[in-house]
């Protein structure tokens, strides 16, 4: 009786043990300075085949013109040349609230901005009304999509 009590309290131990010696796993952190999601691309991804498109201002480009500035209202863009030939592009939101961007673009790709809500920015005081509307979309040199808003 009493073997089977101590091999029955081992068992209890070890049982208990095994379930509580793995380090708890965290929940993943939100990043203020994330990507978009990544979208695994297919073949028939088009980035013109998007609902979105109508919306997209190229950012990428060597300059932008007036509308894309006006889209991109509530962000100042930094583009910084990679030694490894990419080119980052950093959107620091100017308002409290919403999420600094970073894209990092390939040779051949291109950054488009997607302005969802089109009026809703004050390019005289470069602010964004809505804080959840804009985000950017990465476009390889065939034009499919990358990764999406």
């Amino acid at each position: 009786m009493k073997k089977i009590f101590i091999v029955t309290a081992l068992v209890v131990l070890l049982g208990a043990g095994c379930t509580t010696s793995a380090p708890p796993v965290a929940a993943p952190s939100a990043n203020v300075n994330q990507q978009a999601s990544a979208v695994a691309p297919s073949a028939d991804a088009k980035f013109v085949d998007q609902p979105y498109y109508k919306n997209a201002y190229l950012i990428s480009g060597a300059t932008m013109d007036d509308k894309t500035k006006t889209a991109t209202a509530g962000f100042a863009i930094t583009k910084t040349a990679l030694s490894d030939g990419t080119t980052q592009y950093d959107l620091k939101a100017l308002k409290s609230g919403y999420k600094d961007q970073t894209y990092t673009i390939k040779p051949g790709e291109q950054l488009y901005f997607i302005e969802s809500y089109p009026g809703d920015d004050d390019i005289n005081n470069n602010v964004d009304k809505s804080l959840r509307d804009d985000m950017a979309v990465v476009v390889d040199a065939s034009g499919n999509v990358v990764n999406a808003p």
